[in-house]
């Protein structure tokens, strides 16, 4: 990754959880998936690892009902 890529990476990471969400959602419709290509495993495994460690950092902000 360049260092302007991992620039904006770190700026991203400051953001509020919310912000993320749309930042990553504007990012998705931008790039049409034959962009991308396939995704190899190491890759899917190593997206998996971050949603899931999102979905523990939410959970674990979430109020209790």
């Amino acid at each position: 990754m360049s260092s302007k890529a991992q620039v904006v990476l770190d700026e991203f990471k400051r953001l509020p959880q919310g912000e993320q969400r749309a930042v990553y959602e504007a990012i998705a419709h931008t790039l049409a998936p034959a962009d991308c290509g396939p995704l190899s495993d190491d890759e899917l495994t190593a997206l998996a690892a971050e949603t899931f460690a999102l979905l523990d950092e939410e959970e674990s902000r979430a109020q209790s009902r």
